[in-house]
């Protein structure tokens, strides 16, 4: 029967690890899949197997409960709190031996790819790297839907081959997991923030749609149904971006949020990401919340489980339940520490020590009780059952994932598709594309940037655990324009010495056909745990620019500024107005070089990217603390497009392409009402390419006006839709914006969502241009959502 399967398969134009998985697939019916033995680590220590499947937790035949209520009756109390403990490196034995449970390794990370080291086939001499992607600023950037669901099923996919194939960690020689400690769906609350490349936006809704899409690939697997095929573990819960700023550090910080701003900014990325993307795990945060360390927040436990209808794990960040005694003094000891994160934040596992040191004895001290542990023991230990990982994995096509889908060819093609979708335009004065076969100068601190278009919380790239094999800006740039290139360095990107600049600035002269200055930050000037003062070019780069400007126009060259950067960077007035052209790369990936060498010269056909947040003059820093979490209080300018007014360097959602397009909006023949939540009609935007190449567009669909809360600065806009096109040359298409009584909803003081009847504005645009609608909402007021009410300070 399978040699008759195969057959089938066979003739079909396949690769083999799409064979295997269709195999897989319809063998699973017929119970004939019977695969070769496996030699690797995973199959060969998975529980269950031979001479410890007699347990009663391995019997299928009973519910999930009944197994895992088994194998809590076999294991001691000692057992549990190990298998709570979410890293190896923790120094505690997670695993059962007895049992023949073996280690799990809760903590990967996957923010924009595996985070794991590459494997080397011994048997054929191949060596497979996880395939990386631009950084989430970038994937925010595309606002491409597609692109992160995308993302998402290779990270799944590639996730189950490695850890089948028993990779480690990219930092350490831990065997990877099943879990992602990933997406980051914080807001980019404030500029400075250190982990603003981890995150695809300010705008919740966009954070919200990118957590959702993430877990939906990540999750699933078109070929198994039955099971899970990894856990997402969405970060960090809540209201966390402040690393080391005004005095506090993200250990101690207590972020003070109003019910209308939590209702608006720091709560709609989950409850999507959750309800709508199913992810079964969510990470704690180091701050706390309104007071209450968010692990051990009974509030946020109440949202989460009982209102977003979380049916997954919590486990705390690194460290974070120790931060609960010792930073935040919320307690005064570790054992009251780990029952108040268990008890009142159902925080199931510990990254971190304090469970195994001191859980044990806080139920002893009446703290809290087992009950209570139990409960989250099962939390946590039955999305393993859900994986399938206590099931026989003879039938299962999760358990037969080859390797040879790690890093293959059609992956890399959606990350290299990814990076050119990311490019932001941001100015052209007719400058680019450049002419492929003139000479060019490329000069700046980024001039060859590996590691910096990587960014972080990336795997192995590259065979030889180095970034040699990342292309370098200049080497791109050598590639695609065919001609030659000069380049030079001038400065570094964060040093004080002005020594290079001689050197680079002999380049510019009437040979070149122009310039490119590759500036911007790293990760040496905003990372985790590292915020910024300033948003400014740091170093000598803004001096630098100013003279590249004026020696190019003094021989009559175009400058094309290209940003390398995770966080927004302000150029400042003039080197805005006295460049040619600017492009914005962000974070790009493994493939930046490429995406930035072929938009510069017209060879990206992707290219219509938009600014996924606003780009404020530099002394915004000087109007507003990082640590204030208010979005529109006033006396302070607002934050994110929808409540800052003050002036730009440029706008969320602008972006120019190398053609053309218009766009129409057709009113709807109905509007919704606010009485029955009923859809109208939707809005039909016919969208076409006038100009002469191909090229990208998205269209945004807002509601003007509105309110978030009493006494604040006034709400300007709120995006509900969006919608990327890639059209040809005189090439249309008509996208369809659905509208419901959602979009217009106001927050009241106390968090509550309320419909109101009236005349309303949605605004159609492309960053460049917009349509505004007028339409009326019928109905009477109502309330559509009732903001949960926020428990006693602490539950005794």
């Amino acid at each position: 029967k399978l040699q008759f399967l195969y057959f089938i398969v066979s003739s079909i134009k396949m690769n083999l690890s799409q064979r295997v998985l269709v195999l897989a697939s319809l063998a699973v019916g017929g119970n004939c899949w019977e695969p070769s033995p496996l030699t690797n680590v995973t199959y060969t220590t998975r529980a269950c197997r031979p001479g410890f499947d007699h347990f009663q937790f391995c019997n299928t035949s009973l519910s999930k409960d009944a197994r895992l209520d088994a194998l809590l009756s076999l294991a001691n109390d000692t057992d549990l709190i190990n298998l709570m403990t979410a890293r190896e490196t923790q120094g505690y034995p997670n695993n059962i031996t007895r049992l023949g449970i073996p280690r799990y390794d809760w903590g990967g990370n996957c923010i924009h790819g595996v985070q794991s080291k590459c494997v080397n086939d011994t048997k054929t001499g191949t060596v497979y790297c996880p395939t990386s992607y631009p950084n989430p600023v970038n994937l925010g950037a595309s606002f491409n839907r597609s692109s992160w669901l995308g993302m998402g099923k290779v990270i799944g996919v590639e996730l189950r081959a490695l850890w089948l194939a028993g990779a480690q960690e990219a930092s350490n020689s831990i065997r990877i997991g099943l879990d992602c400690w990933s997406p980051n769906i914080n807001i980019n609350h404030d500029p400075r923030w250190g982990r603003n490349q981890e995150v695809p936006s300010e705008d919740p809704f966009i954070n919200g749609l990118f957590g959702s899409l993430y877990s939906i690939g990540q999750q699933n697997n078109d070929n198994e149904h039955r099971y899970v095929q990894g856990i997402t573990t969405l970060k960090h819960w809540d209201a966390y971006s402040l690393e080391t700023s005004d005095n506090f550090t993200r250990y101690d910080f207590d972020a003070i949020v109003s019910n209308s701003t939590l209702a608006d900014t720091f709560l709609p990325a989950w409850k999507a990401s959750v309800s709508d993307g199913g992810a079964k795990g969510v990470m704690c945060s180091y701050n706390a919340l309104n007071g209450v360390p968010t692990c051990a927040s009974p509030f946020l436990r109440n949202v989460l489980r009982n209102v977003f209808d979380f049916d997954g794990y919590m486990t705390s960040d690194s460290g974070a339940v120790h931060s609960i005694f010792a930073n935040h003094k919320y307690v005064a000891t570790p054992e009251e520490a780990a029952c108040v994160a268990i008890k009142d934040g159902e925080c199931d596992v510990d990254s971190g020590h304090v469970y195994n040191e001191s859980l044990l004895q806080g139920v002893k001290d009446g703290y809290c009780t087992m009950d209570s542990v139990h409960k989250s023991w099962k939390n946590a230990m039955g999305l393993l059952f859900d994986m399938g990982l206590f099931d026989p994995a003879e039938n299962q096509p999760l358990w037969h994932i080859p390797i040879e889908v790690v890093g293959k060819e059609e992956s890399q093609q959606e990350s290299r598709q990814a990076a050119q979708e990311s490019m932001v335009l941001l100015k052209n004065n007719a400058t680019l594309p450049f002419q492929a076969g003139k000479k060019y100068a490329v000069v700046g601190p980024h001039y060859q940037a590996q590691s910096a278009l990587a960014g972080n919380y990336h795997g192995e790239l590259c065979p030889d655990t180095r970034l040699d094999c990342l292309e370098n800006v200049t080497a791109a740039i050598q590639r695609v324009s065919q001609g030659t290139v000069v380049s030079a360095e001038g400065c570094s990107v964060t040093g004080n010495s002005t020594t290079g600049f001689a050197a680079a600035l002999s380049l510019i002269d009437s040979a070149v056909e122009g310039v490119v200055l590759a500036v911007g930050i790293d990760e040496t000037v905003s990372k985790e745990m590292l915020d910024r003062v300033t948003i400014s070019l740091p170093g000598v780069q803004a001096e630098f620019t100013k003279q590249v400007l004026a020696k190019a126009a003094s021989v009559s060259k175009p400058v094309v500024i290209v940003l390398i950067n995770g966080g927004m960077v302000s150029l400042g007035n003039e080197a805005i107005s006295s460049s040619s052209a600017i492009v914005e790369a962000f974070y790009p990936g493994y493939w930046g070089a490429n995406a930035i060498a072929t938009t510069l010269f017209g060879e990206n056909p992707y290219l219509g990217g938009k600014m996924p947040y606003t780009v404020y003059p530099a002394d915004y820093v000087n109007e507003i603390k990082m640590s204030d979490m208010s979005m529109n209080k006033k006396g302070t300018p607002g934050r994110s497009y929808k409540y800052y007014t003050g002036p730009t360097e440029f706008d969320f959602g602008f972006g120019l392409a190398y053609t053309t397009f218009e766009f129409q909006a057709a009113k709807p023949a109905a509007a919704p009402t606010c009485d029955d939540h009923r859809s109208g009609d939707s809005v039909s935007v016919l969208v076409k390419n006038t100009g002469l190449v191909t090229g990208d567009n998205v269209l945004f669909l807002y509601v003007l006006g509105g309110y978030t809360g009493s006494g604040g600065l006034p709400l300007q806009k709120k995006l509900h839709n969006f919608e990327r096109v890639h059209l040809a040359a005189g090439e249309q298409r008509t996208v369809q914006f659905e509208l419901s009584s959602d979009h217009f909803l106001n927050i009241e003081d106390n968090g509550d969502h309320t419909c109101t009847p009236g005349t309303r504005t949605i605004r159609i645009s492309d960053g460049v241009n917009h349509q505004d609608i007028d339409i009326v909402v019928g109905g009477s007021k109502t309330t559509a959502f009732t903001f949960p009410d926020v428990p006693p300070r602490k539950i005794q």
